[in-house]
């Protein structure tokens, strides 16, 4: 039986890059970047003469983003449109959309789009913005409607 979610993955070109968009531009914490190699974690992920980076990036409700780069063996650069199969995004929930669009904008925040407001289905009243981090990946900023409450865990709304 699954009982949590231990972390989520993206793979990087750039770790140091990478942990700096998370750190500096979205203001989130981090361990050090630490080299990962030898003959246990090969058996683990499947590889010969492996070598890979890899940092946490560490969120306000204690998520972790896990961010690899693999020095060795070197991988291909995908498309990471959202509509390929396979591709994922993260959703981070902030407290005031418009001021992280224009904070995290004025730090170079590449956004796909001004915040939106969701005008029905299940996210009807959330305010959405999808943005571009390290190589192209796609994450989200979201804000509930005034009043409703959220899963401390989850960002997801619960009823009273």
């Amino acid at each position: 039986m699954i009982t949590a979610v231990q972390h989520i993955s993206y793979t990087v070109s750039n770790i140091d890059e990478a942990r700096s968009f998370f750190v500096d531009k979205l203001g989130l914490e981090s361990n050090e970047v630490r080299d990962v190699s030898g003959e246990r974690v090969e058996m683990i992920i499947g590889f010969k003469n492996l070598h890979m980076k890899i940092v946490n990036i560490i969120t306000p409700d204690n998520g972790n983003v896990e961010l690899i780069q693999y020095v060795s063996p070197k991988g291909k650069t995908l498309d990471l449109a959202t509509c390929n199969t396979g591709v994922a995004h993260i959703g981070f929930v902030v407290d005031d959309i418009d001021k992280t669009y224009k904070e995290w904008s004025a730090k170079g925040v590449e956004f796909v789009h001004e915040p939106l407001w969701a005008g029905g289905g299940a996210l009807k009243g959330w305010g959405i913005a999808y943005f571009r981090g390290p190589d192209g990946i796609t994450m989200e900023i979201m804000e509930a409607p005034k009043g409703v409450k959220l899963h401390p865990a989850t960002g997801t709304p619960i009823e009273d």
